[in-house]
């Protein structure tokens, strides 16, 4: 006779499930919140967030002891990292989850006693993508990385949102961007969290998962009923054969909630079960593959050859710095952040006047249309969860050099209108620009901008605050992030009149 759990089982079984749908929801909405959040006061919780994420842990800073941590629970319970703490994971379940309660009310689940959504075998060639993802870090090559990776994914589609929220329609590019997160949730509308077949973090946690001794089981008692494959948000539950593919359960214990004779539940399964599974798994090739796979992803970082110096494709087409992006501060040069950057966009959320955008590349540049970089801000580098933004300390914050402005006298209001101005000189807060009198123009008083390239650090402040129409000032990006002497010493004044700089942009 087939066992019945009781009403007391029951209940307690369904309260775990809420306790961890609750627990990886307030996950996901702290990281929505942190990614839309304007106030600096947060850059704090989305430095956490975002540097607590598996690929940002390893990629960031090598295999470190965090790393290690979640591949041992995993390796002993399963992968309750993609259970609660992945952000793409949970938005994939609850837009599976809404779709399942519109198809229950519309009594589209099943269709001549067949239920219409359940197991479903995955490709042996989604092994590929943690093998591509991590050998191309070996070669500073991250393209792969920055398109399958799910942070970089997550962060990209809800910068997109914060864009149509804050500023208006966002760029074009920046909408292209959210396309790939727009296509995972539309899938899992249906399908459930179906890119956790392809994710490379969820593929290499597969790879442990599939040898815990702890997880999802299927007792003698299973009737299969299919309730457990219905409920199942990754389709790795195959009633008929009464077995679960470990590699692909993300341990969130909807099945054993809904089990009618509580034939599948979470715990030991005997090291004869796991090493009898294993070693089907081995013998398919499948474990050989994913044993590599999973190598090469998690080695990637340590492996990787000629750190920064792999000229990337956008440096090797870029014959002038002109054409150079202007990159965030510490970002140091071209080849150092497009070798670590994976794409987040944890410092487009960071930066305070939202002048670091994705205009070209999903890597963000700085854009001085609207604003300035700010004195003293050092936010994106505080988020960065990868390195590829260095963190600076305010004092060499104000010495970095971003940019090369240039001055164009002839377009200055002071030269075209003869009218005092002196709005550059009053924002630069290092003293590149100063006033001093303008003797060619015969009127008494009024005085012209000079620029010293020495203490210029490119944070735009001069194009912010020109009233000119085209503005007087152009800035170019420089090849390598450097350290300037600093800002022009009080005594540095000769004939020149100097503005006191407060450190805070008045425009």
């Amino acid at each position: 006779m087939a066992f019945t759990p009781g009403g007391h089982t029951l209940r307690i079984r369904r309260t775990l499930v809420r306790i961890r749908l609750l627990t990886a929801l307030a996950v996901l909405v702290l990281f929505v919140y942190a990614y839309l959040s304007p106030r600096i006061s947060v850059n704090g919780i989305l430095a956490l967030l975002v540097k607590g994420q598996f690929s940002s842990l390893l990629y960031g800073a090598g295999i470190g002891g965090l790393v290690l941590a979640i591949l041992a629970l995993t390796l002993v319970c399963g992968r309750l990292y993609c259970s609660v703490l992945c952000p793409l994971g949970t938005a994939q379940e609850l837009f599976w989850r809404f779709g399942a309660l519109l198809r229950r009310k519309k009594g589209k689940w099943k269709q001549n006693g067949i239920i219409r959504a359940g197991y479903r075998p995955v490709p042996i060639v989604r092994y590929a993508i943690p093998f591509l993802a991590g050998g191309g870090v070996v070669f500073s090559f991250t393209p792969l990385m920055v398109l399958f990776d799910p942070i970089s994914t997550f962060g990209r589609g809800v910068g997109a949102l914060r864009g149509l929220f804050s500023e208006g329609d966002p760029a074009a590019f920046t909408l292209i961007l959210a396309v790939p997160m727009a296509l995972i949730l539309l899938t899992a509308f249906v399908q459930g969290r179906a890119f956790c077949a392809w994710c490379p973090v969820g593929v290499t946690l597969g790879l442990f998962s599939s040898a815990a001794p702890l997880g999802m089981k299927v007792s003698s008692g299973c009737v299969s009923c299919g309730r457990c494959e219905r409920d199942c948000p990754t389709g790795c539950i195959d009633p008929k054969e009464k077995r679960i593919d470990r590699e692909r359960c993300v341990l969130c214990f909807s099945c054993a909630a809904v089990c009618p004779t509580g034939s599948v539940a979470y715990g030991p399964r005997g090291m004869a079960a796991v090493s009898g599974e294993a070693r089907r798994i081995f013998l398919k090739g499948a474990g050989k593959v994913s044993l590599a796979c999973g190598a090469a992803y998690l080695l990637g970082p340590s492996l990787k050859l000629f750190p920064g110096s792999v000229e990337s494709a956008e440096a090797a087409h870029l014959p002038a710095a002109a054409k150079l992006p202007i990159l965030p501060p510490g970002a140091k040069n071209l080849r150092h952040y497009a070798s670590r950057c994976i794409g987040c966009h944890a410092c487009v959320a960071s930066c305070p006047v939202g002048i670091i955008k994705a205009k070209n590349t999903p890597r963000p540049e700085m854009d001085y249309t609207s604003a300035a970089c700010q004195f003293n801000c050092v936010e994106c580098g505080r988020v960065c969860p990868t390195g590829a933004i260095t963190r600076l300390s305010l004092e060499e914050k104000h010495r970095t050099r971003l940019a090369l402005s240039t001055l164009y006298f002839e377009r200055c209001v002071v030269n075209t209108r003869h009218e005092s101005c002196g709005a550059c000189a009053e924002v630069c807060p290092t003293g590149a620009l100063t006033m001093i009198p303008y003797s060619d123009s015969g009127i008494p008083f009024l005085t012209r901008p000079i620029y010293d390239e020495r203490y210029c650090i490119g944070c735009g402040a001069c194009l912010a605050a020109c009233p000119a129409e085209p503005r007087a000032f152009t800035l170019a990006a420089v090849p390598e992030q450097s350290l300037t002497v600093g800002s022009r010493p009080p005594e540095e004044t000769g004939d020149e009149l100097r503005v006191d700089i407060t450190g805070d942009f008045p425009f």
